[in-house]
């Protein structure tokens, strides 16, 4: 339903865009009982994730209200009904490609247009303000479900390390808890060099130095389960009977030299073996 009121709001709006402005700043306006935040987007498709969020208190304690399905869109807005309370205060969190983050300037509900330069403006900060005139704070790190609390003092040189050392990303939720979501790589199979499978299909193990070394090698299902394993391979190449493997699929596999791994890897039996 949000969703859809965004929708409406930004074919109201089409008409009106001279007046409407661009992040970091952002259109406010109340009419009745129905209060209307709308925006420019002058970063274009840059523009990665926007949310609209909501506080009692100006400073902390926000909530996401409305999450833009479609952040790149080059004008679009939101309306609800104005809740009771009479300090109510609406500001937009904005992510840009690469990590940047930022938080617009909250705008309270019932102030007039002449007060937004005073008094609630000044007393609200962007994080980067935020966090580096009140060191005394603590930030709070999610991590998937662990949490880490730092100094705020120290945020922004873990941020910093974070965005320029890592691929991982930084969401902030509020003013004083930040998603950290680690970067997963692709994993990209390479088969081995030393056990593949043949063009007849069977098994072939293929060991530099047999005689000389000891080698041991496992065998598991995909789902580790051990499988067999040859305690001591006497013969390179040797070549195993596809019958051993009992069906198709996936195998995984541990090649021991001298009882220290030498790799680990997987090879795949197709269904016509």
């Amino acid at each position: 339903m949000k969703q859809l009121v965004g929708l409406f709001i930004l074919i109201s709006f089409s008409t009106n865009a001279s007046g409407q402005d661009s992040l970091p700043k952002f259109s406010f306006l109340e009419r009745g009982e129905r209060v209307v935040i709308s925006w420019r987007n002058p970063f274009g498709d840059q523009l990665v994730q926007l949310n609209v969020q909501r506080s009692y208190d100006s400073l902390r304690n926000y909530t996401t209200i409305f999450s833009a399905t479609s952040p790149e869109l080059p004008e679009n807005g939101y309306t609800e009904k104005r809740p009771p309370s009479l300090r109510v205060y609406y500001r937009i969190f904005y992510v840009i490609q690469g990590g940047s983050y930022f938080f617009t300037k909250p705008r309270r509900a019932g102030l007039p247009p002449e007060n937004y330069a005073r008094g609630d403006d000044a007393a609200s900060r962007d994080i980067k303000a935020f966090i580096a005139s009140d060191s005394g704070r603590v930030v709070t790190i999610k991590i998937r479900d662990v949490f880490k609390k730092i100094p705020a003092s120290t945020f922004l040189a873990f941020r910093d390390s974070i965005l320029r050392q890592t691929k991982d990303t930084m969401f902030a939720i509020n003013d004083t808890l930040v998603a950290l979501n680690p970067y997963i790589a692709k994993e990209y199979w390479r088969p081995s060099l030393f056990i593949y499978v043949n063009q007849e299909g069977n098994i072939l193990i293929s060991l530099p130095l047999v005689h000389e070394k000891k080698y041991k090698v496992r065998f598991f299902e995909e789902d580790n389960s051990p499988l067999f394993d040859i305690n001591l391979v006497k013969d390179s190449p040797l070549s195993l009977d596809k019958s051993s493997f009992i069906h198709s699929g996936w195998f995984l596999f541990e090649i021991y030299e001298d009882n220290k791994l030498k790799e680990k890897n997987k090879l795949y039996l197709p269904k016509d073996f």
